[in-house]
């Protein structure tokens, strides 16, 4: 990996990490998942009440963190061995543990902040708590102390609710209050067990990290912890989550959102780069190299670009302002990754600025119309079914059938050089206009079928609904590319200038074309 790349690396983590999933929180104040070996659960006592500890050793350092089954709610833990003694003190709490080894157990005291004395006995945690109630098979992966952590736990169900044809029904986890919905009807059985089972995962993770996150007095840190603006369609489900917390060891109080979108049609979780991509397929995987170039040095100065077409004012720096108290939305740094989610009207997308300037943060107006959008389903460029073979037109991402074009013409610019007028429909020009605006400044080609028609720089927006094929082609070259059109998507005689292109009929039938004639 080359210092470029780790720089786009380091940047991601810090940056958007911290939002995604809001656990990256509890990271910071204790272990989550049972990533090392060398950690140690104990359950036990302290006076009268159970508790479950975790340590970690590094030499003689010790770290850590417990919770009393009673409330559930971490403390984290620091000290070392001293001798044959270990000397740990809570963190939000003050108070004090003298431990030492009595066999495979731990044995001593807790002193309070306040100077009282308990006793203390822990012992070793020989296999995981079960899974707490309604819990999924595959959040097994949480750590013994997590699963301790959540036992006996379970999911209260709320009433139903119609979202259009749809019907919701809230899950409330009653300790930490944490409430997410399931979708009771209203899609194929099997694309309905995906999305709740993935729902219930993701209410439980949250639910954790309620728990993790360490706040003072008795209380968790996590202020906020919600689902918010959920958006059901024929072909998507998304929410988005906010939290804000001030953790226990973090620096600083903070806050974030992370959407999660789903296929409708297949209960997949989808990726931002499944809405809206501006690569070429396929999309990089994520969290490797190649992604974070692409998140940085495409996707960001592409969303500066676009959103500047779309919000020219928003993205001006407001008059008066000092330069350090400006939201520059035009820096493409706050825009490589952004939160995301869907909204009626389209793709949220959410900026993230650094410390000093989070008010700046997800402005209300940033969202990508769906026309813009690189998700074809729903929308009538798909290629439709026909008894005739034919092959697609596509201008970048943008796939027109030949139901989609309106003619084809031969045309002359204002230098007399001969260029190819392709005239959509007006029903699809929309779609032409958006991807030339999301494709601006770059290198476009023009394919039919795996036939290449021309590569050019766009320069400007398409906002006629015709892409004009111009250089200094000669005539025959236009005649050609005009050939492959019309002979490759098999138009009809109304959809081409005949007479301009050819005193001959182009191609000899729509149902044979491997017969095709030639243009002089």
């Amino acid at each position: 990996m080359d210092g470029h790349t780790f720089r786009k690396v380091l940047h991601f983590f810090v940056r958007y990490q911290p939002l995604a999933l809001v656990a990256s929180l509890v990271l910071l104040t204790a272990p989550l998942r049972a990533a090392s070996d060398d950690r140690q659960v104990y359950a036990g006592t302290v006076g009268a009440a159970q508790v479950v500890v975790e340590l970690e050793g590094s030499g003689d350092n010790v770290t850590g963190r417990y919770f009393y089954r009673k409330y559930r709610l971490d403390i984290g833990l620091s000290g070392r061995w001293t001798g044959d003694r270990l000397l740990l003190e809570a963190r939000s709490s003050g108070d004090q543990l003298n431990l030492h080894r009595a066999g495979a157990e731990l044995a001593g005291s807790l002193t309070t902040k306040a100077g009282r004395t308990l006793p203390v006995r822990l012992s070793p945690v020989a296999a995981p708590a079960p899974l707490a109630a309604g819990l999924s098979a595959d959040m097994a992966d949480l750590s013994p102390y997590e699963r301790h952590q959540l036992a006996g736990l379970s999911l209260v169900p709320g009433s139903i609710r119609q979202d259009g044809p749809r019907a919701l029904r809230d899950w409330r986890e009653p300790v930490s209050g944490i409430t997410l919905f399931r979708i009771e009807s209203g899609y194929p059985a099997p694309v309905l067990a995906r999305i709740n089972a993935a729902l219930e995962r993701q209410q439980w993770e949250r639910v954790s990290q309620w728990f993790g996150c360490e706040g003072f007095g008795g209380q968790s840190g996590m202020d906020v912890s919600e689902a918010r603006a959920p958006y059901l369609s024929d072909d998507f489900v998304s929410y988005a989550w906010f939290a804000s917390w001030s953790c226990a060891g973090t620096a600083h109080p903070d806050f974030g959102t992370q959407g999660v979108t789903f296929d409708a049609r297949t209960g997949r979780e989808l990726q931002l780069e499944d809405l809206l991509y501006f690569g070429n397929p396929p999309a990089p995987q994520p969290d490797t190299p190649a992604f974070f170039d692409y998140r940085g040095d495409i996707f960001a100065p592409r969303i500066v670009s676009l959103l500047g077409q779309l919000y020219p004012n928003e993205m001006q720096p407001a008059d008066g302002e000092a330069a350090e108290d400006q939201c520059d939305y035009a820096d493409t740094s706050v825009w490589d990754f952004p939160s995301w989610y869907l909204t009626g009207q389209g793709l949220y997308l959410g900026a993230y600025f650094a410390r000093a300037q989070r008010p700046c943060d997800e402005p209300d107006w940033s969202v990508i119309p769906w026309q813009h959008l690189t998700w074809h389903k729903g929308d009538d460029t798909v290629p439709h079914r026909s008894a005739v073979p034919t092959s697609t037109l596509h201008f970048g991402q943008r796939e027109f059938t030949r139901d989609n074009i309106a003619g084809v013409a031969l045309a002359f610019d204002d230098r007399n050089f001969p260029v190819l007028d392709i005239a959509l429909r007006p029903e699809v020009a929309q779609h032409l206009e958006a991807e030339s605006i999301r494709l601006l400044n770059t290198d476009v080609a023009i394919t039919v079928g795996d036939k290449s028609i021309s590569s050019a720089r766009l320069v400007e927006p398409i906002t006629e609904g015709r892409i004009r094929i111009s250089g200094r082609f000669s005539l025959t070259e236009v005649q050609d590319m005009a050939r492959q059109i019309i002979c490759t998507m098999h138009l009809g005689a109304e959809q081409y200038d005949s007479f301009a292109l050819s005193d001959r009929p182009v191609c000899e039938s729509p149902a044979a074309p491997e017969a095709q004639g030639a243009i002089p």
